[in-house]
């Protein structure tokens, strides 16, 4: 009479509680079982059963440290009689949780080769590991697993990538896979490839305007960073905006004239700037007089007599 069990458990370095489990006596023996909702953080965890009774001066033990990989739990210690007997069974799963992706080097530039390292969190059994771009499977190397958390296992895969400006948003998937459980975890990351301005070229690289009428030209660049600055010149030279009222303005890539006259036919060159470099394209802009069909009085190009008169029967541009 008096028998009594009692469990106790620890990890490394961690307190012992003790606890409460019921009891099951016979005539001979006493049993006691604890079942257990088990994690991760439970592997090598110490389990120790200790039974005592009034005929015994020094407690009677059994210990067991669990190791979790599978996906059922039961522990259970039976007999009490000398030697002491013992039965414990630990069968439970740790799938990987997390994954984290590094680049090396962290900037991407056109020309590079890049390596992009997947690592997977403490798994057990081993986690398998597989890249994918874009939702299709590319080969990884260097494939590798250290001793983890929780007596798990964490597993490394490397993928090597040839960087080229195209290349930037392009999106890589690293997953990890517990095969044993069939579960599996995924991190994505999408490149962001450094490289400078780069315009697209126009529909046409002459635009037309009427005299008197407003223009607006939009050449508008692509790069990364995104940051970009632009400046605008005419023939070479800074633009430079009328006495008074802004009549030319740029603003970025666009430049708006209010009011075309025949003295703003000529090339304009816009350039655009950011950390990575800089570009340039240039425009012809050509003005139209609107004065069709009519005589007048007009500047030429060469002297000639006061009062003389130019008939202009069809459209001309300034060049």
């Amino acid at each position: 009479m008096g028998d009594a069990l009692r469990w106790e458990t620890a990890l490394d370095g961690e307190d012992v509680p003790v606890l409460n489990s019921p009891t099951k006596a016979t005539d001979k023996s006493v049993s006691s079982e604890i079942s257990i909702l088990v994690n991760a953080t439970d592997n090598q965890a110490k389990y120790r059963c200790e039974a005592h009774n009034s005929a015994t001066e020094i407690p009677m033990s059994a210990s067991r440290t669990l190791a979790v990989n599978s996906d059922v739990f039961n522990v259970g210690v039976s007999g009490f009689s000398s030697p002491f007997s013992q039965s414990i069974a630990a069968r439970s799963a740790v799938p990987p949780e997390t994954v984290k992706i590094k680049i090396i080097p962290p900037e991407l530039k056109p020309g590079i080769e890049a390596t992009l390292i997947c690592d997977s969190s403490s798994s057990n059994p081993p986690a398998t590991i597989s890249w994918w771009r874009d939702g299709i499977a590319v080969d990884g190397m260097n494939n590798s697993s250290k001793p983890g958390l929780w007596g798990g296992y964490v597993s490394s895969l490397e993928l090597k990538v040839n960087i080229s400006q195209d290349m930037d948003g392009n999106v890589y998937t690293c997953q990890s896979a517990n095969e044993a459980l069939q579960r599996n975890v995924h991190e994505a990351i999408k490149l962001q490839v450094l490289y400078p301005p780069k315009f697209k070229p126009p529909p046409s690289s002459t635009v037309v305007g009427a005299e008197g009428e407003p223009l607006t030209v939009a050449m508008v660049a692509t790069g990364n960073p995104m940051s970009i600055s632009y400046t605008w010149t005419k023939d070479g030279l800074p633009i430079l905006s009328s006495a008074g009222a802004q009549r030319i303005v740029s603003e970025g890539p666009i430049l708006n004239i209010t009011r075309l006259n025949r003295n703003d036919t000529g090339i304009y060159t816009c350039e655009a700037v950011n950390s990575q470099g800089s570009a340039m394209i240039n425009i012809s802009v050509v003005v139209e007089c609107k004065y069709m069909n009519q005589t007048l009085s007009c500047p030429a190009t060469s002297p000639l007599p006061l009062h003389t008169k130019v008939a202009v029967r069809h459209t001309f541009r300034f060049a």
